[in-house]
């Protein structure tokens, strides 16, 4: 039964979100995982990801990504920061790079076989001027997530589903909240470290002339060390 409330929840978002007037596009993302445990409560974390677009006819984009985070207030605070290096296909026919920096705190709140996980993210993406001239860089994003996630008792599987919200803060022409990402995700336990996660993913536009909503399919590889 909860697994049917979490496809029904993301079924009605679809309903709301992908309505006429509206382009759509589908992609996919392949990505994989590796977490390091280090003394102090520390940890780091490296990630490699790639995307197609549109509708998985074209490579768009090849993430590089490293992170470092501190656990604090019992484990239930965990702050983060993230640099990342992307290469990235443009609308002038070309791949640029990019370089970005993020600040990150997520609260976490268990309750029986739920958790319930909220995440506040600063982001700045910086561009390659020598590629192209961009009207804001960096760009500053603030987003945040709340992620729901649902473990059955004695089971392998683990379910979770997450809503984000992008606000664009320091662009004069575009600030506020642009993009609304809704994924639903299946995680399976490999062993006692590995993991693979099978996910949906909803990107949908907002306040922009133009909105496109884009479904992608999805899977991830993660170590836990």
């Amino acid at each position: 039964m909860k697994r049917l409330l979490f496809i029904v929840f993301l079924l009605a978002s679809v309903g709301v979100f992908a309505q006429s007037g509206r382009a759509t596009d589908f992609g996919a993302v392949a990505s994989a995982e590796f977490e390091v445990a280090l003394p102090a409560d520390f940890g780091l974390s490296v990630e490699e990801e790639l995307r197609f677009d549109p509708n998985c006819t074209q490579f768009d984009r090849w993430l590089n990504s490293v992170g470092v985070d501190y656990i604090c207030w019992h484990n239930r605070l965990n702050i983060g920061l993230t640099a990342d290096y992307i290469r990235r296909y443009n609308s002038k026919d070309y791949y640029e790079n990019r370089a970005r920096l993020g600040l990150q705190a997520t609260y976490t709140e268990g309750f029986r076989r739920f958790r319930f996980q909220l995440r506040s993210k600063a982001i700045g993406t910086f561009f390659d001027e020598r590629t192209g001239e961009h009207r804001v860089n960096p760009r500053l994003y603030w987003r945040n997530r709340l992620k729901v996630t649902y473990q059955p008792m004695n089971s392998r599987f683990r379910y979770a589903l997450s809503t984000e919200l992008f606000w664009l803060t320091n662009d004069p022409k575009k600030s506020g909240i642009d993009n609304l990402r809704t994924v639903f995700s299946v995680e399976y336990r490999l062993s006692r470290r590995h993991y693979l996660t099978a996910f949906v993913r909803m990107d949908n536009d907002l306040q922009v002339k133009e909105p496109v909503d884009r479904f992608y399919l999805g899977l991830t590889f993660k170590g836990k060390y």
